[in-house]
């Protein structure tokens, strides 16, 4: 035995592993196969509900045509009714009887429900003349429709006892009058009592047989051994069977519908689904019979389990390769996804809009909605921009798709953004087949540059201001050194010209009479000091206009120096616009934190925008300041009677660019770097205004704390 396992031992592990292999593949074959057997079968049974539903919501659309018909012609006739009914019940399957009720006072002032017409297909206990209302169950329907509104169904009906008992039901919806024109603002609601009920034209009944549906369902379908059960689940208990419908493939004996709760086919799971019918809740239960047929080869594991014993070594290689390969393809399939997952993040993220346009102007792939609400796949041309740049884009993407050549330019955008716009060809070989567009946002960027411009500007003039400030400080403070000693000098010169004036009489010094020069001169001497106290006031303000600014935010800033200096720096401004302008300062004004030449800036623009807003000199610009009551802020507010701004203006005032003054020479530079000083001395700016009632500026600045550079 042991000599045959040496000789043999590669045959024998052969042998085993085939078998092993093919019992193995033999049973993931069959579990396959059933669970693909019970997907067929859920397909299957959903199929044959949809079906079934169908065929009911068709009977119910019959009762629903029944009712137009009645609504729009109310002097319908039986002839015509007739005609109407049958012609429904060829079209729809199931029904038994169409019929039109009408309401009729009765004795004792209890009302009538009689069918007025009637059109019966098969067997039907309603005959014409019969009063509805007299049965309970019938009336409780009909105050069902009327409270509903709409239509309603009942439970089930029994229609045929012998040999098994077959169920319908009776649907029935309310016709009501028109009201007159002038009463439809006052008419409630249908159901809800009054004078909807006195509209009452009738009811639109119909009575359906629930397995005539199901066989006329069931007819366009091939048979396939699918039993159901239909319930209706808003029933009491014992009254819930509507119709049990037998497989046509089925050589058993069908299940009286009596006996339903023993219903017990094959050991096979079941689908039920839940459905609404007018105002009833319908269950189907659907399951496979013995004679279940699917398109599963089940013959296919014994094949295969014959297959691999004898070819075992090939199908072991064949599975081994094959698990190679799959999970090659795989592992590549996941890399592939989780580079697209990366490069989409990478784009979805990107603060650039980024997109891809074919040939004729469709939005490929786009990484955000467009401003025109077109997605991938939309048509939008160059709908997305303003329509003064439409025309560059056009020409641009088509030198792109001609020539294969990268374009790009810049275009403001109609919210007083700035936008830089790339193409960039896309070629499938030689052929350029579409073109990458990227929008970016450069509006940051332009401010930025205009910021920029303007501080290198402000530095020029204040290098000028400087170097002017030292060429006039040198003949100013020698024209003050004279002209002090001319005052100094007076003195004695009004004593010899006094003397000489007794001696010799009047003369003139000048061509001005002597007692004119004596009152004038002193008057003169002193404008020429304070003309050069003026230019030394004005200088100064220039130099401190040039200091440099180190940029910090964290000194004591007194606000009692700052807001003068401002109003001293604008007094040229002040006097040109107005003939009211002051400041108004507390006594004991707290320091507050931040950079003071940065808030001198910031209140020079609000008081000069204060003074542009005036519309005449006798208009007024009120300085003030003071401690907000929480203690925490110290709030300037710069107020003017000028015009004011709408709403629409106000909201836009701080954006970059955006300006009321484009044609006198406005940048719409000004409250932007404003609020953005203040925003980074973690304050606020509060800006009230309306037309015609003047604007109030308020700046909110936080105090310094104890311990902060003063």
């Amino acid at each position: 035995m042991f000599r045959l396992l040496k000789l043999h031992w590669l045959a024998i592990l052969v042998g085993v592993t085939g078998v092993l292999l093919s019992t193995g593949a033999f049973w993931v074959v069959q579990v396959e196969i059933e669970k693909r057997h019970q997907l067929e079968f859920e397909w299957l049974a959903q199929n044959r509900n949809r079906v079934l539903k169908k065929g009911i919501e068709e009977g119910l659309n019959a009762v629903r045509s029944l009712h137009d018909l009645l609504l729009v012609a109310p002097q319908v006739d039986e002839q015509a009714f007739d005609r109407f009914a049958h012609g429904l019940a060829d079209r729809f399957k199931g029904i038994q009887a169409l019929a039109w009720v009408t309401p009729q006072a009765g004795p004792a002032e209890e009302d009538r429900f009689p069918i007025r017409f009637f059109a019966a297909e098969g067997n039907s206990a309603l005959h014409a003349g019969q009063d509805l209302g007299a049965q309970p169950l019938l009336r409780n329907l009909m105050d069902r429709a009327l409270a509903r509104g709409d239509m309603v169904v009942s439970g089930r009906i029994l229609l045929i006892h012998d040999p098994n008992p077959q169920y319908g039901f009776m649907a029935f919806k309310p016709v009501y009058a028109a009201p007159p024109a002038e009463a439809l603002a006052e008419t409630p609601p249908e159901g809800q009592g009054g004078e909807p009920l006195a509209r009452l034209r009738g009811f639109a009944v119909g009575v359906f047989r629930i397995a005539d549906i199901a066989d006329a369902a069931m007819g366009v379908l091939e048979p396939r051994g699918v039993e159901f059960l239909v319930l209706d689940e808003s029933a009491p208990a014992g009254e819930e069977l509507l119709d049990f419908y037998a497989s046509r493939l089925n050589r058993f004996p069908t299940p009286a519908t009596t006996e339903w709760r023993g219903w017990d086919l094959e050991p096979a799971p079941r689908v039920t689904e839940s459905f609404p019918v007018a105002d009833r809740r319908w269950s189907i239960t659907c399951s496979p019979t013995r004679q279940f047929t699917t398109e599963v080869f089940r013959e296919g594991p014994w094949i295969i389990l014959g297959s691999g014993l004898a070819l075992t070594l090939v199908v072991v290689l064949f599975i081994a390769h094959f698990r190679a390969a799959l999970r090659l393809r795989l592992r590549i399939e996941e890399e592939l996804r989780a580079s697209e997952q990366k490069l989409r993040i990478l784009i979805d993220q990107s603060p650039d809009i980024i997109m891809t346009v074919d040939r004729v102007g469709r939005v490929l792939i786009v990484n955000r909605p467009l401003a025109t609400g077109e997605g991938a796949g939309g048509r939008c041309g160059a709908g997305f921009l303003p329509i003064r740049a439409r025309e560059r884009f056009n020409q641009a993407l088509a030198k792109v798709l001609s020539l294969g050549e990268p374009e790009h330019f810049g275009y403001a955008g109609d919210d007083s953004t700035w936008w830089e716009l790339r193409l960039v060809p896309l070629r499938e070989g030689d052929r350029v087949a579409a073109a990458m567009v990227i929008l970016t946002d450069v509006t940051e960027k332009r401010v930025l540059e205009a910021h920029a411009i303007r501080n290198a500007r402000l530095a020029s003039l204040g290098v000028i201001a400087a170097s002017v400030a030292h060429e006039i400080n040198n003949p100013n403070n020698a024209i003050q050194f004279n002209a002090s000693i001319l005052a100094r000098s007076w003195e004695d010169l009004r004593k010899v010209l006094d003397q000489h004036r007794r001696d010799y009489g009047d003369f003139t010094i000048g061509g001005v009479p002597v007692d004119r020069a004596l009152t004038g001169l002193p008057r003169l001497v002193e404008g020429i000091v304070k003309g050069a106290q003026r230019i030394e006031k004005i200088v100064g303000n220039l130099k401190h206009m040039a200091r440099p600014d180190a940029g910090d935010l964290d000194h004591a800033v007194d606000l009692g120096e700052v807001l003068p200096m401002a109003m001293s720096i604008l007094q040229s401004q002040i006097h040109r616009y107005t003939d009211h302008c002051r400041l108004e300062l507390p006594e004991a004004l707290p320091y507050v934190r931040g950079n003071a030449q940065q808030l001198e800036q910031v209140f020079i623009n609000l008081i000069l925008n204060a003074l542009q807003a005036l519309p005449e000199r006798a208009a007024a610009v009120l300085i003030s300041a003071g401690l907000e009551p929480e203690g925490e802020f110290v709030r300037v507010c710069v107020a003017d009677e000028g015009r004011g701004m709408a709403e629409e203006v106000r909201e836009r005032v701080t954006e970059p660019f955006f300006t009321t003054r484009g044609t006198t020479g406005g940048t719409g530079l000004g409250l932007s770097i404003c609020a953005r000083i203040i925003q980074h001395h973690s304050g606020r700016m509060e800006i009230d205004s309306a037309p015609g009632a003047g604007t109030r500026v308020s700046v909110l600045l936080p105090l310094a704390k104890a311990g902060e550079q003063s």
